[in-house]
């Protein structure tokens, strides 16, 4: 479903992201979002996702690493460290 809304620019060129649409995104006063300008004269506003970021429930089920297992992994990435 695509939601559409229209919104005045402030005279210093800024636009709100409506709350509802924030909340849905998870886009917070800490987050940065990507945009793009299409040769069609359309603004394309996307929330910059983070190559570490993984997706809700990836893991679900899967249990932590223990501290031991967590040194072994460091141990073995990184044996001038150790």
């Amino acid at each position: 479903m695509t939601e559409k809304i229209t919104q005045k620019v402030s005279s210093n060129g800024r636009i709100v992201i409506p709350k509802a649409w924030r909340d849905k995104l998870a886009i917070d006063d800490t987050s940065e979002v990507e945009m793009e300008l299409n040769d069609d004269k359309k603004i394309i506003i996307r929330k910059k996702i983070h190559p570490l970021e993984i997706e809700d429930n990836l893991f679900e089920g899967v249990s932590p690493f223990t501290d031991k297992e967590l040194e072994e992994a460091k141990k073995s990435l990184f044996p001038k460290n150790y």
